[in-house]
């Protein structure tokens, strides 16, 4: 059994940790499969009250893991989230 008691270990261990969580943070997320876009397209028109293709934070509120990310979720900062938008939170969500 080896013993990292030095700061050159200490510091070696560190970085071989930031290095394998900086990687795996570049992993891309999974290619949402065609029912999972069919499950948002359904649940994104369900909480589009008034069809205007976009999410107000009202509308969002329906479902609280969506509403909770509402302003990271709004790339654009325009108060309504897209369908990319809503997407983005959905399939982080799901």
């Amino acid at each position: 059994m080896i013993k990292l008691t030095s700061p050159l270990h200490a510091g070696l261990l560190v970085g071989i940790a930031s290095l394998a969580l900086a990687v795996s943070a570049q992993t891309p997320a999974a290619a949402p499969t065609a029912k999972d876009k069919t499950a948002m397209e359904a649940a994104f028109t369900r909480a589009d009250g008034n069809a205007d293709g976009k999410l107000s934070k009202e509308e969002a509120a329906l479902m609280p893991a969506i509403a909770a990310k509402f302003d990271q979720l709004d790339a654009n900062k325009d108060a309504f989230l897209s369908m990319e938008e809503f997407a983005a939170g959905y399939m982080a969500a799901s």
